[in-house]
């Protein structure tokens, strides 16, 4: 299992106005690294290069303010969280938007449909549209997945500037790969970015799960510092013909138009 990436120690120490805050949100970030895997404080404490002492008495306020739970002697992420995240979810128009506007669509509403933003060089994914195929093929909504092999991801990062893409890239030396159908290098990542933006989308040919295709368009941001956000439409590669492509990323397209532009009329 990968080691999650806190911040330096010295840095949320010496830096932070409340360090206890800072400490309490490196513990949840191994938390959600770990995936419902209960993480014990001595564990914690050499990951986050912290006293094993503060760490403890953190863990127990998380426990009690519902934010973490008791695992045996570790702990994982507590129900508390999903009610934050939920109402912050709320919030955001372009999410209601999306599941508002995901069941219109013709035959895209069949599959699933995907929402989500760009964060580093990972996607996290904000809402998601149930299709009506039998075999559940989304992810949970809050996951991060590589954006180098996911459609999301890959349309994302095509609509960066050169400049800001190179910035991300700065460094990325290894390429996830969760199926070996997925980019093994930045070179290869680079020439697929290059072919997305020629066509307008991005394809996700099994590079993150045998026998699932899914295509990906960039929405655009309303704000200046959002996104940016992408959506996705997720099949089995089975359906994926080569009559059915088109008509998905047209709707597609469409909708990542609305949600970037509430007043244009849908297609």
């Amino acid at each position: 299992m990968n080691e999650p990436r806190p911040e330096p120690p010295s840095r949320s120490s010496s830096d932070s106005l409340a360090p206890a805050v800072t400490r309490a949100a490196l513990i949840l970030d191994v938390l959600a690294d770990r995936g419902g895997e209960a993480v014990g404080v001595s564990e914690l404490a050499r990951l986050l290069r912290l006293p094993k002492s503060s760490i403890a008495n953190i863990c127990g306020a998380l426990a009690d303010a519902g934010l973490a739970r008791r695992l045996g002697t570790g702990y994982s992420l507590g129900r508390r969280l999903a009610e934050l995240g939920g109402s912050y979810l709320e919030t955001v128009d372009q999410v209601r938007e999306f599941h508002d506007l995901a069941g219109q669509l013709p035959y895209a509403s069949e599959e699933t449909l995907q929402f989500a933003v760009l964060d580093g060089l990972d996607v996290t994914y904000l809402a998601r549209h149930d299709g009506r195929q039998p075999v559940r093929l989304a992810s949970d909504i809050g996951r991060r997945l590589p954006a180098t092999s996911t459609a999301t991801g890959k349309a994302a990062l095509a609509s960066l500037p050169d400049a800001e893409l190179t910035m991300r890239l700065e460094g990325f030396s290894m390429v996830p790969r969760p199926t070996r159908r997925a980019h093994s290098n930045i070179e290869q990542l680079l020439v697929d970015l290059e072919n997305v933006r020629r066509r307008g989308y991005a394809i996700d040919d099994e590079e993150t799960a045998e026998g699932i295709l899914c295509l990906g368009v960039v929405v655009p941001s309303r704000g200046r510092d959002e996104g940016p956000f992408a959506a996705s439409v997720t099949l089995l590669k089975s359906r994926a013909t080569p009559e059915r492509i088109p008509i998905l990323v047209g709707e597609l397209q469409n909708l990542a138009k609305r949600l970037g532009g509430p007043l244009r009329k849908y297609k």
